[in-house]
């Protein structure tokens, strides 16, 4: 499956692979997103897989929030296709804890 990315009623799902091929294009897609909103979830409880570089694109975009005064809610903490690589590159951090 390629990577999809759907809005549904404030949050931002993405479905599928999420890879270094990737990681420019949901760059420009979230920083469209930061742009124009103050606070949003994006969840990944159907990313299929994830590598390392995709992990570290979220952990950046979460710092980059944070640094703009922004909320971003990152969910996907069940989601056992991408707990692995979020563990090994010690970004599980930025996951919510709660489910929205």
């Amino acid at each position: 499956m390629s990577l999809e990315i759907r809005e549904n009623r404030g949050i931002f799902e993405i479905l599928g692979n999420v890879s270094i091929q990737h990681v420019g294009t949901l760059n420009s897609y979230f920083d469209s997103i930061l742009e124009q909103h103050e606070n949003f979830v994006v969840s990944l409880e159907k990313v299929t897989t994830l590598d390392s570089a995709a992990a570290r694109f979220f952990e950046k975009l979460y710092q980059k929030s944070a640094k703009q005064n922004k909320v971003i809610s990152l969910i996907g903490r069940q989601n056992r296709s991408i707990s692995e690589i979020m563990n090994t590159t010690k970004t599980n951090y930025i996951l919510s804890t709660d489910r929205v």
